[in-house]
């Protein structure tokens, strides 16, 4: 797949650019996805990603740059020949026209004669589970039902490029399951090469091959989805990719904060990585997924003395906010029954072995440092 955006197949964007009077959306965006495969577009809210769906779409013209798919120059291509899926962040619908009218209006480009089309409409509602919402109008759907329609109208045509700009918006929990179950069904019948805009790890994860992160108006990181997520190229990057953030203490000239402590193995090897770059600050990074409570003999790489600022139920987890001594917070996901032990204003210790932690550089923004 990695192959196909190399050699032309798929979606390819080159050096792309986009000015709004002396401010800069996108600043040389260049990124390929391989034909049939999913990007999801992570980032921060004015990074530029509904821009860049927008470019791709042929909704704006880019400033400097280029944009081809299955090596053919789309530059001066309108959106209709480009013949591209959209589905919209506020999941955009007709709404003096029924979900089988906006299904049908989707599918038209293709040339269809309306029996076909009528055919194709039921095939996708079918599909989408919203057969028996065809003659009602979208002011009286749901935000869930809306969002399948939406999905709906940007595969009804099975085209080669599907772009969607935050489809799982404004959705409670077992809806994001659902969509995010028929998104990936849709994209694997249809075999759209597939871009997703969100600014939601856990549903960027969820449904990308692929994981491009966008930080003001830059790409900062692309890659498969699961190496981007596991080995995040800057801390400004780390904080996009976990859902919870990544936490980071200090490492200044060989010293941690008061009440935390690096293993003997763990701070020379964090020295020596330092020494080969002729740098002496770090920060040193670890999920609240990974902190635990310490506990006695634990062969710990990272160990924190902090004190329980506060705790916040999350089902069979309680998110735990320590202070530190310096009076800095950090965050630890911990199983409920572990968390119970512990009152607000308790002290504890938390750990994180070796191949928890990521070294990051001290400056901004962090560049990952192994």
């Amino acid at each position: 797949a990695h192959a196909d955006a190399a050699t032309g197949s798929g979606l390819r964007v080159d050096g792309v650019s986009v000015a709004r009077g002396a401010r800069a959306v996108l600043d040389r965006v260049s990124f390929g996805v391989g034909r049939g495969r999913v990007v999801a577009v992570l980032g921060p809210s004015g990074a530029g990603k509904s821009t860049l769906l927008s470019l791709v779409a042929g909704f704006e013209r880019p400033s400097a740059g280029a944009i081809a798919f299955d090596g053919a120059d789309w530059s001066a291509l309108d959106p209709v020949a480009r013949g591209v899926g959209v589905s919209f962040d506020d999941a955009a619908l007709h709404e003096h026209l029924s979900v089988a009218e906006n299904l049908d209006l989707a599918a038209r480009p293709l040339g269809e004669d309306a029996a076909t089309r009528r055919a194709r409409v039921e095939e996708m509602a079918r599909s989408l589970g919203v057969e028996g919402l065809l003659a009602r109008r979208p002011s009286s759907l749901s935000a869930g039902e809306r969002r399948r329609v939406s999905l709906g109208r940007a595969f009804v045509r099975r085209p080669a490029l599907a772009l969607l700009d935050e489809p799982f918006a404004n959705l409670d929990r077992a809806n994001r399951f659902a969509v995010r179950g028929l998104l990936r069904a849709l994209q694997r019948s249809t075999g759209a090469t597939t871009v997703v805009v969100t600014h939601d790890p856990t549903d960027a994860l969820a449904i990308a091959d692929d994981l491009l992160v966008l930080i003001g108006g830059r790409v900062r990181a692309h890659g498969p989805a699961l190496e981007v997520a596991a080995r995040p190229a800057d801390l400004e990057v780390a904080q996009l990719v976990d859902d919870l953030g990544m936490e980071s203490i200090a490492y200044t000239a060989g010293r941690m904060p008061d009440g935390c402590s690096l293993s003997p193995d763990f701070a020379a090897s964090v020295s020596a990585r330092l020494a080969a770059r002729g740098l002496h600050d770090a920060r040193i990074g670890v999920s609240a997924w990974r902190l635990r409570l310490a506990r006695p003999g634990d062969a710990a790489a990272l160990l924190v003395e902090a004190t329980v600022d506060a705790k916040e139920p999350a089902g069979a987890f309680t998110d735990v906010v320590a202070r530190l001594h310096d009076a800095s917070l950090v965050r630890a996901r911990l199983r409920a029954e572990d968390a119970q032990d512990l009152p607000s204003g308790a002290r504890g210790h938390l750990a994180a072995r070796h191949e928890e932690l990521h070294l990051f550089g001290g400056g901004s923004p962090g560049l990952r440092l192994d």
